[in-house]
């Protein structure tokens, strides 16, 4: 996961507003999150990883639900036999790059999402080969939107996110190159659709175990 992630996922459920529990499809308790502006600005490796003292979301809503086959939830292809029309807000983050077929996913979420819902998806435009078990795919905004109109959604917003280019020296773990970083997202509804934003969330706080990064945290 991407600082970038928790940051767009605040600002869009600040944006359009908090429908119901959340829902991160495909989420874990306690990911691995990189935040490189840390690594950029310290010129070390190491200072990118973070971590949050909390789950990514519990300062948008601290009873959030996270569905993830590995802790034996059906996988998205298999959620609307149970989640069928019952999910108001929900997030799916670096995950679409992993399914066999982005068509049947989309509709399975559209399946899922009642109307005036709210979805926020992202994933990866350019990043090294990440099997988790496997990575198949990477996107644009253009394909994004494609396969959001074909399940039957309507798109709020669609674009290029996270951007660091490979002249910044971020290098994959194992590699020896740097190498390109950039994400897209979709914020996503169904049906009619009426924003109501409710409250400006604040962002949770960073912890790093390196000292160059608590420095630029104020924690140094």
């Amino acid at each position: 996961m991407f600082w970038d992630d928790i940051k767009l996922v605040t600002e869009q459920i600040s944006r359009y507003g908090l429908r119901g529990t959340l829902v991160d499809i495909g989420g874990m308790e306690q990911p691995f999150i990189a935040d490189y502006d840390l690594a950029i600005t310290t010129g070390d490796q190491d200072a990118c990883s973070i971590s949050l003292g909390q789950r990514p979301f519990d300062h948008i809503d601290p009873q959030y639900i996270i569905l993830n086959p590995d802790k034996g939830d059906p996988a998205i292809e298999y959620l609307p036999y149970v989640f069928e029309n019952r999910i108001s807000t929900a997030v799916c983050l670096n995950v679409i790059e992993h399914v066999k077929n982005p068509f049947k996913v989309f509709e399975a979420l559209f399946k899922v999402m009642r109307d005036n819902s709210l979805l926020i998806i992202e994933t990866v435009f350019a990043y090294p080969y990440h099997p988790s078990p496997d990575d198949f795919w990477r996107y644009t905004p253009d394909c994004l939107r494609y396969l959001s109109n074909c399940a039957g959604f309507v798109v709020l917003e669609c674009d290029w996110r996270l951007y660091v280019p490979a002249s910044l020296g971020i290098v994959y773990p194992g590699t020896n190159e740097a190498h390109e970083i950039r994400s897209v997202y979709a914020t996503l509804s169904k049906g009619d659709f009426v924003a109501m934003p409710q409250r400006i969330y604040s962002l949770p706080q960073r912890f790093s175990s390196n000292a160059a990064a608590n420095r630029l945290l104020g924690r140094g």
